[in-house]
């Protein structure tokens, strides 16, 4: 059992990723325009918490195909986008102070980069033919929904990225 330690952001990230599916489906009629992105928020807000840990960039890129498999049928879009985001929230969360709002922010701004490179790919794919007077049009309700989950989420993420980081042996880090 202690080895599955290492595993839990990997598995809350797959409850995470249903829970989202789950609630696209039953929040469909209040979401309006909206994007449900509460497994790239947990995400994101991993790789906020935990910003030396380069081995949550794997995390990150798996629960982008299994996100692309389970949304889309079309691997590229979680997969490729999830971990350049996070990546990138990594880099800059050194920077920055660690305050509940400046990560909210970078959540944010990470939600808009997510919606908006799904756009620009669906829509080169031709799988879409979504405006982009609609796409401006779901970024605030998108970030009424992601300012949501993030509110709710946030401290459950901080406490699973101290307490169960990914891949890493917790006996190193106990006296």
């Amino acid at each position: 059992m202690r080895s599955l330690r290492k595993f839990t952001l990997a598995l809350w990230l797959f409850v995470t990723l249903v829970l989202n599916g789950s609630l696209s489906m039953y929040l469909h009629p209040f979401l309006n325009v909206g994007v449900n992105q509460l497994m790239p928020i947990g995400m994101m807000l991993i790789a906020l918490f935990d910003d030396t840990n380069s081995k949550e960039l794997w995390l990150a890129i798996g629960a982008g195909v299994i996100s692309d498999i389970y949304f889309f049928g079309v691997l590229g879009l979680y997969s490729v986008c999830l971990p350049c985001v996070c990546w990138l929230l990594q880099k800059v969360a050194r920077f920055f102070s660690e305050v509940f709002w400046v990560r909210l922010i970078a959540v944010l701004l990470g939600t808009i980069l997510i919606n908006s490179y799904n756009w620009l790919v669906l829509n080169l794919m031709g799988i879409s033919n979504i405006s982009v007077s609609a796409l401006l049009g779901s970024f605030l309700p998108t970030i009424g929904w992601s300012l949501v989950f993030a509110v709710v989420t946030y401290k459950i993420w901080g406490s699973l990225a101290d307490n169960f980081p990914f891949m890493v042996k917790l006996e190193n880090y106990q006296n």
